[in-house]
């Protein structure tokens, strides 16, 4: 029973990283109808940037790279969607473009050496369980982050104009709201969030080139947890899939417990709890 606590406790501290990355998946899909699949990448540029700077200095970089990565990637979707669009495959098509070439980028500057910080040698105790201030970091940090964005989303004019873009964009247009505008904010929004998750990322569990395509999906299955028509729904859906992974790394051989959270992920999917209207590409 204690390494059932521990184990759901560790887990959800680490899925709140996940949860920042299933945020701007779920907003991008509800206000475009695509997907950025180079969230991760942006993610991993950011963490190696960080271990390299270090400091506030390198903070700022980090997360700038990542906004300027994701700015890249808005400039080109841009170019290749349109409002009133039903097949995206070639905006995420390039995405997925950009996603490799970053990659690429970073093993080539970066190595192929695994990047980790670890700021703290006191832990937390809880009882019997040991938990890092980083864990404390993250979750407070992602919760700031989470609380902005709701206020904005909910009780500011770009958020009511980014509601209605993803409702009926073409409406939207035809009322003077600037939806390629919105659409392109926020890619470049989740650019932001990842840089951030990127540096929380390298002070809990690490990171190196491989890594982007991981983050990817489990920003992706997150997401799609509850649906993803709804941002605040995908962090909830990161904390699962943290718990997953704790819980399969604890109780589960080294093989099976790297596929248990994507065969999780599969099986929701067959369980139908992702939107049937989501899962042919429209938006809700």
């Amino acid at each position: 029973m204690f390494e059932l606590a521990e184990y759901l406790l560790r887990g959800s501290l680490l899925g709140v990283t996940y949860g920042l990355l299933a945020f701007p998946v779920s907003l991008l899909f509800v206000t475009t109808g695509s997907v950025d699949v180079a969230l991760g990448a942006y993610a991993v540029l950011a963490a190696a940037i960080m271990y390299t700077v270090g400091g506030p200095a390198g903070a700022i970089l980090a997360i700038g790279a990542a906004i300027l990565a994701s700015t890249v990637v808005g400039l080109i979707s841009m170019r290749l969607n349109r409002p009133g669009a039903v097949d995206h495959v070639i905006a995420v098509l390039g995405t997925f473009g950009l996603a490799t070439f970053l990659e690429s980028l970073i093993l080539t500057i970066f190595g192929t050496s695994p990047m980790i910080r670890q700021p703290f040698t006191a832990f937390w105790n809880f009882g019997d369980i040991r938990i890092s201030p980083q864990m404390g970091i993250n979750l407070a940090v992602c919760l700031v982050i989470l609380s902005v964005l709701f206020i904005v989303l909910q009780r500011t004019p770009f958020g009511r104009a980014m509601r209605a873009s993803a409702v009926n964009p073409v409406g939207a247009a035809l009322n003077g709201i600037p939806v390629r505008l919105i659409w392109f904010s926020t890619y470049v929004l989740g650019g932001l969030l990842a840089g951030v998750a990127g540096v929380l990322i390298l002070f809990s569990t690490g990171a190196d080139y491989s890594t982007a395509f991981t983050l990817t999906i489990w920003g992706f299955g997150s997401a799609i947890i509850f649906g993803m028509h709804s941002p605040l729904r995908g962090f909830a859906g990161g904390l699962i899939i943290g718990v997953v992974q704790a819980l399969s790394s604890g109780y589960l051989p080294g093989g099976w417990a790297t596929a248990a959270p994507l065969i999780f992920i599969f099986v929701i999917l067959s369980m139908g709890r992702m939107n049937q209207i989501a899962a042919t590409g429209g938006r809700v």
